[in-house]
């Protein structure tokens, strides 16, 4: 297999779009582990190449999928689990209507129901997760491709111990290592090794754990894999905790504890935190366990994660009870027990929304090849019906984050509605809106934040809009909204009101401090000059230019005198 530097050597000199859409979803697949946000970026690239240039009339169906699937995988490691469920039942979707049998094809599809059966069982849905990688390996075995059966077989054991099936997932876990021992990398043979001693511990097999996981810290130092040598120290001072080797324990744990925190690994320094203080526990040093424990409690609070909070608490409340400090004992239960509630609500929660992604895919499926059948075909077309095969590529006119219409579908449906509204002498209006310090919120919350800013202004502006108005994203934060019918006074009472919503209800998932607010340009048809929607769309640039250098938070009307 090329490496990322040869393949970007191939991208430099490539001159066909087919070919750089491929290699760019090569490279985002590749640099998903080292460089998620180069892989994110690389990823939209493809998705944008595959439905513009040579591909704006027919889109590169396969180039939509691949980095649909380095899309969803990285949302999936960055925690926005229903996002990444959607676009890999999206991607799904498309490589099923290819029904292209070239092996390359295949093993796209098999990375997608990766992500789509870790997206399940992130959401708390086992069922369906498991249905995944069992069509992933069965997927794998016809291709005869031994990699890619062992990567579906270890999610499937991952899967079997969260479940609680431990018998399961010790086979799988085995069949794994056999398949990687036969020509697996070297970073897929440890952490199949580590994955195989937990599961050994779980069943109460010390030795056994404590053999797989030494080979696993062996491999991962001789061959420089830091992220691994954390993992295997952990798991091999949990392994001696559970067989009660506490003096062993102690010094695995902290010499993961120095490396985490080295590397700035905060879930690796909770759990070693955690697992220090009960060390601390059974060797009666209860000062040291209440000062390990309140640690972990700090780290768990300051990183929002709940589970690694509550365990804290009841931890803390075992060690104060024990010291006959009930009062403490008491208030630290307390916590325990409302924070393993909301974790259980939000749990819950999260199942939830996987139902309500898969209804939603179906949802957007059905209504994308109305609003294909209604806006996009000759009348000769509709009577025909139309194939799996156009309903895919309307599917892929949408923005794959915001799911409005992209700016190639707004071309096209926009030129649409401005000829007919020149031939009934109509008024049309453009709305041209960005959002205000957007990359302030990128540099200062994360991308993921940044990605529900834009979620959450296209819900808001789609809940407001009336029937034959088009929303679509132009670019970055720009967003386009068409008012056919509506003249400039019109479509100023539409924008003012979206203004003021956006301003009111602007705060995303509970941070007070992220307000968010719109600046938005206008501009009307002259009818007299005919112009192109290209030209309207400037003129509403214009004035959009003039809102934000005004102080943004407002709207401006495009005129004569602002060319």
């Amino acid at each position: 297999m090329p490496t990322i530097a040869e393949l970007e050597a191939q991208l430099e000199s490539a001159a066909d779009q087919q070919t750089r859409i491929n290699l760019l979803s090569d490279i985002a697949w590749m640099s998903l582990l080292h460089d998620p946000e180069k892989a994110r970026a690389l990823a939209e690239q493809a998705y944008q190449l595959s439905t513009s240039g040579d591909f704006e009339q027919q889109p590169y169906l396969a180039g939509l999928a691949g980095s649909l699937r380095s899309l969803a995988a990285w949302n999936g490691d960055a925690g926005n689990y229903d996002l990444a469920l959607s676009q890999s039942l999206r991607a799904l979707e498309i490589l099923e209507g290819l029904q292209d049998e070239k092996k390359e094809i295949t093993l796209l599809k098999i990375n997608v129901l990766g992500d789509a059966s870790w997206a399940y069982r992130s959401l708390g849905d086992y069922v369906a997760a498991t249905e995944c990688a069992m069509k992933g390996i069965k997927l794998a075995q016809a291709v005869g491709d031994r990699l890619h059966e062992s990567g579906m077989l270890n999610v499937l054991s991952v899967i079997y111990a969260e479940s609680n099936d431990l018998t399961a997932a010790l086979e799988t876990s085995l069949q794994v290592l056999l398949l990687q021992r036969e020509g697996g990398t070297i970073r897929s043979r440890s952490l199949a090794l580590n994955n195989l001693a937990m599961t050994y511990l779980e069943l109460g097999m010390g030795d056994q754990a404590l053999e797989a996981c030494e080979e696993c810290l062996q491999l991962a130092r001789e061959n420089g894999i830091e992220a691994m040598v954390i993992t295997a120290l952990s798991t091999m001072g949990e392994i001696h905790l559970g067989i009660k080797d506490f003096v062993k324990a102690e010094d695995f744990l902290l010499q993961a504890l120095k490396l985490a925190r080295e590397n700035n690994k905060g879930p690796d320094e909770l759990q070693c935190l955690l697992n220090l203080g009960k060390v601390y526990q059974y060797k009666q040093n209860d000062e040291a366990a209440l000062s390990t424990f309140q640690s972990a409690l700090f780290l768990s609070h300051t990183s929002n994660d709940r589970r690694g909070e509550f365990q804290s608490h009841q931890l803390l409340s075992e060690v104060y009870e024990k010291q006959r400090e009930f009062e403490h004992a008491f208030q630290h239960y307390k916590q325990f027990h409302v924070l393993k509630e909301t974790v259980f609500n939000e749990e819950t929660a999260k199942r939830l929304a996987g139902l309500k992604v898969i209804h939603q895919v179906e949802t957007s499926k059905r209504e994308a090849e109305i609003h294909y059948l209604k806006t996009i075909e000759l009348k000769r077309e509709i009577e025909e019906r139309k194939s799996a095969q156009d309903s895919l590529q309307k599917l892929a006119s949408l923005d794959p984050l915001t799911e409005v219409l992209n700016r190639r579908e707004l071309f096209i449906l926009g030129e649409q509605a401005l000829e007919q509204t020149l031939q009934r002498e109509q008024p049309f209006s453009v709305i041209l809106f960005d959002i205000d310090h957007l990359k302030r919120i990128n540099d200062t919350y994360g991308h993921a934040t940044g990605d529900q800013v834009l979620i959450h202004t296209t819900k808001l502006v789609r809940e407001s809009l009336r029937q034959g108005e088009i929303i679509a994203r132009y670019g970055g934060d720009e967003f386009v909204i068409l008012l056919p019918g509506s003249n400039c006074a019109q479509g100023c009472e539409i924008a003012e009101r979206l203004r003021k919503k956006m301003d009111s209800q602007g705060i995303i998932d509970g941070k007070d401090d992220l307000h968010i607010t719109i600046s938005i340009g206008i501009a009307e048809l002259n009818h007299a000059s005919d112009a192109p929607l290209e030209t309207l769309l400037a003129c509403a640039d214009q004035a959009l230019y003039v809102a934000k250098q005004a102080g943004r938070n407002q709207l401006a009307i495009y005129s004569e005198s602002l060319s």
